[in-house]
């Protein structure tokens, strides 16, 4: 058999080496680079319908604070009592309340489920009809049944269009008794209202009726409910439709409308064989062809260690690794220019990493902060209270708590209006800020006037000073109160529990004497402090 020779070896070597080339770098692009852009690609749907959803939730909790402060009133509990339909008609039913509220509708209903009173905004049917499409949507049933709620929300079908209500307990100020019936905020769902609540992205986002839904459609969208901020579980978007669908459903399951993003194309799309790639196999055959040593050390060692990185960079799946580039000039080799791509596309998924990471924090942060005033909300304050009972070292430290009212703060707000009453809610809650010691302090807004200081590591008697300092520096502040009967300024009530060291935390236990001595400061006058003993 006649030797092979030297030129056929080599071509051979040069067909095998670039066939293994091309090969390894669709394997690389194929099988490692893009399947992580195509799950970043992915999880970045998810949160751009997130933050879609964050925003209708954030709206919903706008509705139901608005319904709160009318319903848990005096005035609306005295009239609902009585049934004065002048007194709501003078005080809720006006063309400017509606327009400057952003809603369509209210209705009034007994304790026993019968209406009051109520108005909608160009009704389409006779209100006995509307009132009881509204009584059948479950929302009077679902307050009723609940002990500790005050406030609830549903979407429902009212003539057969997408509607949101928003109910509360009508109850006295105090909260206290048995409640005089139910208000109700009806608010339609379209177009607008999508613009309105999502006002930076409203050329993405369209409003889809539920006739309008294919099968295939309802199939693949996302349930609301699985996208809002109490939900942590990610979801993946296996989805193939060309838009990202939010779906909203009645508490029966049936589907009443649904929302759509643009779905924008990512780098998962490009091709996988692109200029660059053809450029290295070129560039790589006449290297070959010219010397195979210089190959050997150039070209083949450099795709190892491309390798090599990409698969640590996917078992570690941590992508701030970066190819070792030689040459930052014009005249560096496709190999060169290879790795300079690969770092790039590595950079590009470590910026897109960190991009869903701060929105992460963003989100996280929106959920656990009370957009009036800055402060922690309420369910951060669960969460820090659950946190700080699993930790050992509360348990050697005494912890104290205070529960913080602002006096007639109603009357407040009746007096000057909601907008004055936001105002004086900011100030205090940045005068109990300045009041706390950052280290070891935390302060949260728990609802309407009412804020909770959590102060660790600190006694009783610490406490009750801290307590005091607040009420004189709120009330040095001389925010005109003229409606308040204990005095001419906005001052506060402020009730203080304690643990004491070595003594394990009972949240349930802390608040409730926290509670009581708030109602032995209130009993007392007002505008002092009272310590739970």
């Amino acid at each position: 058999m006649r030797t092979k020779s030297l030129r056929s070896q080599l071509i051979l070597g040069v067909i095998i080496v670039i066939t293994t080339f091309v090969f390894v770098q669709l394997c690389i692009r194929g099988f490692v680079t893009y399947p992580q852009l195509k799950t970043l690609s992915n999880q970045h749907h998810v949160y751009e319908m997130q933050r879609v959803a964050s925003g209708v939730e954030q709206e919903i909790k706008s509705l139901e604070n608005l319904v709160y402060d009318n319903a848990v009133w005096d005035s609306t509990f005295k009239a609902a009592k009585k049934r004065d339909l002048n007194w709501f008609e003078g005080t809720y039913f006006l063309p400017a309340s509606y327009a400057t509220l952003g809603i369509d509708g209210w209705f009034f209903f007994d304790s026993q489920g019968s209406l009051i009173t109520g108005q909608v905004v160009s009704p389409s049917s006779p209100l006995s009809t509307l009132s009881n499409q509204v009584k059948t949507s479950g929302i009077l049933a679902s307050l009723s049944h609940q002990t500790n709620n005050t406030v609830g929300s549903v979407f429902a079908s009212i003539n057969g269009n997408p509607v949101l209500l928003v109910a509360s307990k009508i109850l006295p100020s105090d909260e206290q008794g048995e409640p005089n019936g139910t208000a109700v905020v009806l608010q339609r769902i379209d177009q607008t209202f999508i613009n309105k609540i999502t006002p930076n992205l409203q050329d993405d986002i369209t409003f889809h009726p539920a006739d309008s839904l294919p099968p295939k459609v309802v199939a693949q969208s996302h349930l609301f409910a699985s996208l809002t901020p109490s939900n942590h579980s990610l979801i993946s978007d296996p989805s193939s439709l060309p838009r990202l669908f939010i779906r909203f459903e009645n508490p029966t399951g049936d589907v009443l409308f649904a929302l759509s993003i643009e779905k924008h194309d990512g780098p998962e799309n490009h091709s996988i064989v692109d200029g660059s790639l053809l450029g290295g196999i070129v560039v790589s055959v006449l290297s070959l062809i010219v010397f195979y040593g210089f190959i050997n050390r150039k070209l083949i060692s450099p795709i190892e260690e491309i390798l090599s990185l990409l698969q640590r960079a996917q078992e570690t799946s941590d992508f701030s690794m970066r190819c070792e580039v030689e040459g930052k000039t014009e005249h560096e080799n496709e190999v060169q220019k290879l790795g300079l791509r690969l770092n790039n596309l590595l950079s590009l998924i470590e910026d897109q990493q960190h991009a869903v990471s701060e929105k992460n924090r963003v989100l996280e942060g929106l959920s656990r902060t009370d957009a009036l005033t800055g402060l922690s909300n309420r369910r951060y304050l669960d969460e820090w209270m659950t946190s700080l009972a699993e930790n050992g070292n509360t348990t050697e430290k005494p912890l104290s708590l205070l529960v913080i009212d602002i006096d007639y703060f109603k009357r407040f707000n009746d007096f000057y209006g909601h907008a004055r009453g936001d105002d004086t809610l900011k100030i205090v809650a940045n005068s109990i800020k300045q009041s706390l010691h950052e280290a070891t302090d935390h302060a949260f807004r728990y609802g309407g006037e009412e804020f909770i200081v959590i102060l660790q590591d600190t006694s009783a008697e610490d406490a009750q000073k801290v307590a005091e300092n607040i009420r004189k520096h709120v009330e040095s502040l001389h925010i005109e109160h003229a409606a308040s009967l204990v005095s001419g300024y906005i001052t506060l009530s402020i009730g203080v529990s304690s643990k004491p060291p070595l003594a394990r935390l009972n949240v349930h236990v802390l608040f409730n004497d926290a509670d009581n001595a708030l109602y032995q400061a209130k009993k007392q006058g007002r505008n002092t402090v009272a310590i739970s003993h």
